[in-house]
């Protein structure tokens, strides 16, 4: 037995000798995740099973940062998307590969459609990063996309209620069928008083040590619970998570537990996409490669092709159903699951599950790909361009506003100023107390590290008409200002000291400096107002 640190030497290693120069060609990471799993599972003897485990854990914290983007307001909104489309698109895909699975390869009526269903099932680890990491997810196509995703993960159940039903002939169908209801109402309640109480309580006494360790510690606590109790009630994690991350986007911890928590699903979605690899036999491929790539060709055009046909009637924009069909027409990890138990249970020959395993394992490697070029994608089947999608669905975000960091004494005399003034602001501070005293206020405020990146980028950085920084330790604004400048080099700051070193540090840079005195928020508001009229004028 190989030793657990050589294996996590070697998949560190084989990760970066493929991403390292995929970066370059500007191949996405997950191509390399992928690729580790494959070359891992042929050279060690692995316990996929703990390994699997971890990357579940990794779509559990994708869908809490995919709920915190979607209130309980917005959800409603997309009705349509989720229960019309994704009802659907299952319905028609399903049924249509299952009849395939029943003619052509001679399989029980009833597996087969259970083998159409994992068919019909999308990626949602993939193509929620991809969309996010894009920013499409806030175009039509992007909504409707993830609204059927959102339905997919949901119809998982009913299928492995299907399997344990076809396995155990003496098992009741009403009473399974009340029990899954059951656990739907009791984890719907059990979220509504989670996420509207429990979890904020919590994480308010953690913001008040000020510790970024401790309040990292409870976010990751807050969504494992959230995922557990849905298991509890014999729904999927994912599921528990995502609605946990819906509750909370209403609170006024969304940005920094964002901030906070994409590192760390960024990490365990990497060690999912090496899990996907670890399935993949070398030496069966290549006996069978003509016919894996066959069926993987024809499985994802016709997957496409229906989604097509289906969104054509329903959606305005022709565009708009072809990129939506390509997004979607890989196969999900879910079927994995599905594919598993139908071998486990002897219900269908190794040999084809083995060629639908590689089939979706192909099918997540080409997405990346699929989305890069879908909008060339969809020049090939629609010559007619349109720029409806510029301005049919924007994202919620202000743009031309002033950004103000710090909610000290100085931070809401500038607040009140901008608010008289009418000038657009959002004002941040990692105090909850000045955050809480803010929203009493009336002001625009929210809670959140601003020497942190991705808060930095969630408060729209790269439209702002200038930043003001009027927190007074010197190495936070340094830092805060390095960061600003990272994400957009020509946006005008405003800082506060007075240390000869840093002012010669912001000279360089090109950025205001106020010494700090009795006048500071009129100085502040005069610049700020000097820097947009300038940036209006330009």
């Amino acid at each position: 037995m190989v030793s657990p640190l050589i294996i996590v030497i070697a998949l560190l290693f084989i990760a970066l000798s493929f991403n390292i120069p995929f970066a370059r060609l500007k191949i996405p990471p997950i191509i390399g995740y992928i690729f580790t799993g494959i070359i891992i599972s042929n050279i060690f003897s692995l316990d996929k099973h703990t390994i699997e485990i971890v990357a579940e854990l990794g779509i559990v914290f994708l869908m809490f940062m995919i709920g915190l983007e979607f209130s309980p307001e917005k959800l409603k909104s997309m009705k349509k998307e989720v229960f019309g489309f994704g009802f659907a698109e299952m319905a028609i895909v399903s049924g249509i590969f299952g009849l395939v699975f029943y003619w052509f390869f001679n399989i029980d009526i009833r597996i087969a459609l259970i083998i159409g269903s994992a068919i019909a099932l999308s990626s949602t680890a993939i193509v929620l990063k991809l969309l996010n990491e894009s920013r499409e997810i806030s175009k039509p196509y992007g909504r409707i996309a993830l609204g059927i995703l959102l339905f997919q993960d949901i119809a998982v159940i009913p299928i492995l209620i299907a399997i344990s039903i076809i396995v155990n002939k003496d098992a009741d169908l009403t009473q399974l069928i009340l029990k899954t209801l059951g656990g739907f109402a009791a984890l719907g309640v059990f979220i509504y008083i989670y996420g509207k109480f429990i979890a904020p309580f919590v994480i308010s006494h953690a913001t008040k040590t000020k510790s970024d360790e401790i309040f990292m510690a409870t976010v990751l606590l807050v969504v494992l619970v959230a995922a557990e109790i849905a298991h509890f009630f014999g729904l999927s994690y994912s599921l528990g998570a995502f609605l946990a991350g819906m509750i909370l986007s209403e609170t006024k911890y969304k940005y920094q537990i964002e901030a906070d928590l994409v590192p760390f699903r960024d990490l365990l979605l990497g060690i999912f996409f090496v899990s996907v690899g670890l399935m993949v036999n070398i030496n069966f491929v290549i006996h069978n490669i003509f016919s894996i790539l066959l069926m993987t060709v024809a499985f994802m055009l016709s997957k496409a092709g229906i989604i097509y046909l289906m969104l054509k009637f329903f959606v305005k924009h022709n565009r708009i159903a072809i990129k939506t069909a390509f997004i979607l027409s890989q196969i999900g990890e879910f079927a994995f699951v599905i594919f598993a138990l139908l071998g486990k249970y002897n219900l269908v020959e190794s040999d084809l599950l083995q060629k639908l395993v590689v089939v979706v394992v192909i099918s997540m490697i080409l997405t990346p790909f699929i989305l890069r070029y879908i909008y060339k994608i969809a020049d090939i089947f629609d010559k007619e361009v349109q720029n409806f999608e510029e301005f049919e669905l924007k994202p919620a975000e202000v743009a031309g506003h002033i950004i103000l960091i710090g909610y000290d004494k100085i931070g809401q005399r500038v607040a009140r100023k901008l608010t008289r003034a009418g000038i657009p602001y959002v004002a941040i501070d990692k105090q909850i107390e000045l955050v809480k005293q803010g929203l009493k206020n009336g002001d625009n405020v929210i809670f959140g590290n601003a020497a942190n990146k991705r808060v930095l980028e969630s408060l729209n950085v790269k439209d702002a008409s200038a930043v003001i920084i009027t927190t007074l330790n010197e190495e936070h604004t340094h830092l805060i200002t390095e960061n600003i400048l990272a994400i957009n080099p020509n946006l005008n700051v405003i800082v506060l000291t007075d240390d000869e070193i840093e002012k010669e540090f912001y000279k360089n840079h090109n950025v205001y400096v106020v010494d700090k005195s009795k006048e500071l928020a009129e100085k502040l508001i005069s610049l700020a107002l000097r820097c947009e009229l300038r940036k209006e004028r330009g």
